[in-house]
């Protein structure tokens, strides 16, 4: 069975792999300011229905954004949490450096 840091270290991964998409950053600048539905985000980062629902899957898989239904719309905002543990992470690298 994995270790805790061995689980924090494979969750991590998964999110830097989220991150590493620069579609998925565009989405990410977009959520910064406010919670956005499907159609909005579609029109600001100019990407068909199909990919836009892929890239949402990538970050709600990582954890990075979570989703609100409202009828038959979705609303995506970002998960604050995950974004905070991403930095934590990276800042707890930066001893290691010093090594």
């Amino acid at each position: 069975m994995a270790s805790r840091p061995d689980h924090a270290r494979a969750v991590a991964a998964l999110r830097f792999r989220a991150l590493g998409d620069e579609t998925r950053l565009r989405i990410l600048e977009h959520l910064a300011g406010r919670e956005r539905s499907v159609s909005e985000l579609m029109a600001l980062v100019d990407v068909g229905q199909s990919l836009m629902s892929h890239h949402l899957r990538i970050l709600r898989e990582a954890g990075l954004v979570i989703d609100r239904r409202d009828g038959r719309w979705i609303h995506y905002s970002i998960a604050d949490s995950a974004l905070g543990a991403c930095r934590l992470a990276l800042f707890e690298m930066e001893p290691m450096r010093a090594r």
